[in-house]
């Protein structure tokens, strides 16, 4: 499949306006076409609330291609509320997505972070990903909604993750497994799969966003 991610910046007193058709008319309409709306987000720590990020996802480029009308939408819906845009197809890990989202995956945060690292480390990067860094995470109560990288090769190559959280104190509560009640394997392999990790990464930065989801 191939990702979108679509940034908007949206007028000052927008977002309301904005979040109701992206979940009442956008979210149908491509779920209807057959595509794979995964999220919406709108900045909550380190970015304003008028910069949103939205993800989805098509079958292939085709048909991402065709889906732009739908996502663009018309100058008397969401055009009058966006100061900017800008979209990118991507490509997902094997790992996350693994399907359309489950509303028991959902979280109310996430953390949108961005690493950059040599193009020929993706598939290591997403490895040690699931078997070291998510697990005992996901014990805590995370869920990475997906990981994804840009669709064209570059060096360095951006990645995204998305890594949900039930509140903003569940985020800082996460960043010290080894301080909390997680097994010892989990814990072991955090250490030593997170440290290659950690080695694969040129730098990074993230921001915390808040989620919303149809009814």
């Amino acid at each position: 499949m191939i990702y979108e991610e679509r940034r908007i910046r949206l007028h000052p007193g927008s977002f309301a306006n904005y979040r109701t058709w992206a979940l009442e008319t956008l979210w149908p309409e491509l779920t209807a076409a057959g595509h794979r709306p995964l999220c919406v987000l709108n900045g909550l720590i380190g970015a304003r609330a008028e910069e949103v990020v939205c993800f989805s996802g098509f079958e292939d480029f085709d048909a991402w291609q065709d889906a732009q009308p739908l996502l663009a939408g018309g100058a008397d819906g969401p055009r009058q509320w966006i100061a900017s845009e800008e979209a990118r197809p991507l490509l997902a890990s094997s790992y996350r997505p693994t399907g359309p989202t489950r509303p028991e995956d959902r979280r109310p945060v996430y953390g949108l972070r961005r690493w950059w690292i040599r193009p020929e480390d993706w598939l290591t990067f997403n490895r040690l990903s699931f078997e070291g860094v998510w697990p005992p995470l996901d014990h805590m109560g995370h869920w990475v909604l997906g990981q994804f990288r840009d669709a064209a090769t570059t060096s360095p190559l951006a990645i995204i993750n998305l890594a949900g959280y039930p509140d903003v104190a569940h985020w800082q509560y996460t960043r010290k497994p080894s301080e909390h009640d997680v097994p010892a394997e989990l814990l072991e392999k955090f250490a030593t799969l997170g440290r290659e990790r950690s080695k694969l990464v040129l730098t990074s930065y993230v921001c915390l966003m808040a989620a919303h989801w149809p009814d």
